[in-house]
């Protein structure tokens, strides 16, 4: 069901979860995700909305797993044709953060054994740093990861 960033599908008719798409603004994009806290955090927002506020939904989408002895997680969105860039340690290790640039802005941060690194980068994210000025400061770059 395709849904508005109220979670609106339409005229008084809400949805949340797994059953719904909804243009989500922080990206700029449709977006539909699986995973029980947005299904919980969806809910919420749809139900402020069907009771009168019109705030739009627009969370940091957030993914974890734990396979044997890696951790693997993911704040934001991870578009196929985005830049890609390592901000700390490196892949043939096994420990390391990466950020994702799409359309000027840092819109994801993907890490392998890096639980502090990533926490610390989603505020790049959320606060949706631009792509230029998160690669062209060095400094930026050191303080995120520290």
């Amino acid at each position: 069901m395709e849904c508005d960033a109220l979670c609106q599908a339409a005229p008084g008719i809400y949805a949340a979860g797994d059953v719904d798409s909804w243009h989500n603004p922080h990206f700029g994009t449709r977006m539909r995700l699986e995973q029980r806290m947005n299904a919980t955090e969806q809910a919420m927002a749809a139900v402020a909305n069907l009771l009168g506020d019109t705030k739009p939904f627009a969370p940091v989408p957030y993914f974890r797993t734990d396979q044997y002895d890696t951790r693997i997680q993911t704040y934001g969105i991870l578009p196929l044709d985005a830049e890609v860039r390592i901000v700390h340690g490196d892949p043939a290790d096994g420990d390391f953060a990466a950020a994702y640039g799409h359309h000027g802005r840092v819109v994801g941060v993907p890490g392998w054994n890096t639980p502090r690194q990533i926490r610390t980068l989603r505020r790049l994210v959320v606060e949706r740093v631009s792509w230029t000025a998160f690669t062209v400061v060095p400094a930026l770059r050191s303080a995120t990861v520290n």
